[in-house]
């Protein structure tokens, strides 16, 4: 049967009626995304943002609402939280030493690493969980699958723990030095780090259904978020998308100015709609003498950025590695300590030298180099400003030199570096100090009768000392790094976070060391020897007090990327 007209008509301008407002809407453009809001985060009241020369060192919560991050107060780092549309931080307590926070995927716990290990804690009632160890660690993430990635060590790959079992989740490959910073993608148990090259080089990996891929060159580390790659290249973070194929859009830069830390980590974190970033806050340092009360006596030559200082045994010259103002490459240079006398460089290659260590007699320095690619122990005439490197051996960081050997550390890693003695002419070694732990930074009493060294045998650096007769002593307790023996050799100094600290041996038997005490506090102090002809320090210290740096919190970052 035809139905009538007037209702087909009808039928007819009902569905036109429909399509004009669905024409209309296809027509339309999608709605802008919202505009980039940038704000900054600010200080709490009598603290200072970050560590030391680190002013960020931070993590976004998962639903992006609260931040925790590092702050010193009174000279000690611990951990706060903020919610982002807040003025007011908390104090997180029972964080102190805290450092590289990361969330847990409920956002109900924070991880940290503290004391040489890592550690939970539950923001509901406040407790804290030790982990596992990591004694020199590099960051941590947690996955959706209830496990943890870590890196314990600076050198190394990352670790997983899952179900209180841990096994390797990345191995090294040719070439590789270490596994730092792993970060969640936000796509499963995928994951990117980043592999450090023994020459420096810094790349970019994607693990995904156990599979990896080289992503990206960065100057520190860097980060899946919203789908997109953020890595930092001289100086400007830059975003480029990450497709299922695992192929990369074009660079995108969003922010100038970000810093970079000493370990490399760059100072940015992300999540998919903010952004925190700042700027390097390195202070000049300069060179101070102190007596062994800790009272200032003195200044020695120009502030700069300098990292470490070796005295000469008969204290005329200084050896500083610092980093050259023009190139920004680590050199050795040696310091005159008379008055108006110029300063004689001792390095100027373009890789990175450092760990400079006097010969007894004073007319050798033997040091650390990358400029072959790989660490190698070199030694040079102090005084001859055309003298020629001469290599001692490969994978070998010096500490000391006592009569024909050099002291040195190798291996450092997984397996546990080890302390030898490398005769400086026929580049024949001893194994000085093995045990299977991290063992370095050896140093010889004035008489040659103990060795004193660094260990992380307790799950964190502390001080051992050893007696050439094989029986040994724990010095320190609460941990401790960078030993150096009073010119008696009666006493071990050593540097724990920013307090220069004594331990003195007593006269019992068997013999020990008495508890330290504090000799020197200096907040941002980097190095220090101890003079050999006088009761004296020199030791590396700020000019003048820190002052923050900004953090610039960037909202809804991605409307700053161009639509395809």
């Amino acid at each position: 049967m035809r139905r009538p007209t007037w209702i087909v008509s009808a039928l007819v301008l009902a569905v036109i009626g429909l399509a004009i407002p669905v024409v209309r809407h296809l027509r339309e453009l999608p709605p802008p995304p919202p505009p980039t809001l940038t704000l900054t985060f600010g200080v709490p009241p009598g603290t200072e943002l970050g560590s030391g020369d680190e002013p960020l060192d931070a993590a976004i919560s998962p639903d992006e609402r609260n931040v925790v991050f590092v702050a010193t107060r009174a000279g000690t780092t611990s951990l706060w939280r903020r919610a982002l549309d807040s003025e007011r931080a908390e104090a997180l307590a029972g964080t102190e030493g805290a450092q590289l926070p990361a969330w847990n995927r409920a956002g109900d716990a924070v991880l940290f690493f503290a004391g040489g290990r890592l550690r939970q804690l539950a923001l509901a009632d406040g407790r804290i969980s030790d982990i596992t160890d990591a004694p020199s660690p590099t960051g941590a993430v947690s996955l959706p699958d209830g496990s943890i990635l870590f890196a314990p060590q600076s050198a190394g790959g990352i670790q997983r723990l899952h179900a209180g079992h841990i096994t390797d989740a990345t191995t090294l490959h040719s070439g590789d030095r270490a596994h730092v910073f792993p970060f969640a993608t936000g796509t499963g148990n995928d994951f990117v780090y980043t592999a450090v090259a023994d020459n420096g080089r810094r790349m970019v990996r994607l693990v995904r259904d156990g599979e990896e891929r080289d992503l990206s060159v960065t100057s520190g580390h860097g980060q899946i978020a919203g789908g997109y790659l953020l890595v930092v290249r001289d100086d400007m973070l830059i975003a480029q998308s990450v497709e299922r194929s695992e192929t990369l859009g074009r660079s995108i830069p969003l922010i100038t100015g970000v810093g970079t830390t000493a370990t490399g980590r760059n100072l940015f974190v992300a999540s998919p709609r903010i952004v925190l970033s700042a700027a390097s806050s390195t202070r000049a340092r300069r060179l101070a003498w102190f007596d062994l009360s800790g009272t200032q006596t003195g200044t020695l030559g120009e502030a700069a950025d300098l990292w470490q200082v070796r005295l000469s045994p008969d204290d005329r010259f200084a050896a500083v590695t610092l980093v050259a103002p023009l190139l920004r490459t680590l050199d050795i240079t040696v310091v005159p300590l008379a008055s108006n006398t110029p300063t004689q460089p001792l390095t100027l290659a373009l890789a990175a030298d450092s760990n400079p260590v006097w010969s007894p007699d004073g007319r050798r320095v033997a040091f650390r180099s990358l400029q072959t690619g790989r660490p190698t122990l070199f030694m040079k005439r102090a005084h001859d400003k055309d003298a020629e490197d001469e290599t001692v051996v490969e994978d070998a960081t010096p500490t000391d030199w006592r009569g024909s050997e050099i002291v040195a550390y190798t291996g450092e890693g997984s397996s546990g570096a080890d302390i030898v003695a490398i005769d400086a002419m026929s580049h024949a070694r001893a194994t000085v100090v093995k045990s299977g732990f991290n063992d370095m930074d050896g140093r010889w009493s004035p008489d040659g009768a103990w060795i004193a060294y660094v260990s992380d045998e307790s799950g964190r650096r502390d001080i051992y000392a050893n007696r050439r007769d094989g029986s040994r002593v724990r010095v320190s307790f609460g941990g401790g790094a960078q030993p150096r023996w009073s010119r008696d050799g009666r006493s071990i100094l050593f540097l724990r976070d920013s307090t220069i600290m004594r331990a003195t041996l007593t006269n019992g038997s068997p013999a020990s060391f008495a508890a330290a005490v504090p000799v020197l506090d200096a907040p941002g102090i980097r190095d220090f020897d101890v003079a050999h002809q006088r009761d004296a320090l020199l030791a590396i210290v700020p000019v003048g007090p820190s002052s923050s740096v900004p953090i610039s919190v960037m909202v809804d970052w991605r409307s700053m990327i161009p639509m395809p």
